[in-house]
């Protein structure tokens, strides 16, 4: 009885490391997987934004002008804001009819956040629709492409006067230290 007892013991002590480590890896893999799914979720997003920006300036909340594409951290947005975009989305209830919408990136307690609004030329209590998409971010930057003299210029700042760029690169940094890199193409960039 106290051989099969110490048996059992020797057996219980392998299987509980095996199962341990099997349960960590499984946690790891979700967490993984979680981040995946959060980093593609937030890839699609932008890229359908800078697919359809249009060249469309808008008025703020004052009724000041404010280009169209806007980004940057010394331009006037608001906190958090890395940018901010006027999006044709193509509108799925009606056929061929595009619907206008303002939107914006920011980072906010290393929550990357997709912002919209439901009206272009805004007032100050417009309703602004906030999704979080991308958590555990340690830093986010665009870059905005443009052409000069044939050659392809890369700028932190876009002051949207110049209308729309021809791209738009995105560094993400994950707190873990990995880093993401994307360019977008933009149909109607100049």
């Amino acid at each position: 009885m106290v051989v099969a007892i110490g048996v059992f013991a020797v057996i219980a002590a392998i299987s509980y490391g095996s199962l341990n480590r099997f349960l960590a890896a499984r946690e790891m893999i979700t967490d993984r997987n979680q981040t995946l799914s959060a980093l593609q979720i937030t890839m699609t997003l932008l890229e359908y934004d800078f697919r359809y920006a249009v060249n469309r300036p808008v008025r703020d909340g004052f009724g000041d002008d404010e280009p169209a594409l806007i980004g940057g951290q010394d331009q006037p947005l608001g906190p958090g804001e890395l940018v901010r975009l006027t999006v044709n989305r193509p509108d799925t209830n009606l056929a061929a009819t595009p619907a206008l919408q303002r939107v914006a990136w920011r980072l906010d307690d290393g929550v990357l956040k997709r912002v919209t609004w439901q009206v272009l030329d805004r007032d100050q209590d417009s309703a602004e629709y906030v999704r979080d998409l991308l958590s555990r971010v340690s830093e986010a930057e665009f870059r905005f492409l443009s052409t000069e003299a044939e050659r392809l210029r890369s700028n932190t700042e876009w002051l949207g006067a110049e209308g729309l760029p021809v791209g738009v690169e995105l560094l993400v940094t994950l707190h873990n230290g990995r880093q993401y890199r994307r360019v977008f193409e933009l149909a109607n960039g100049s």
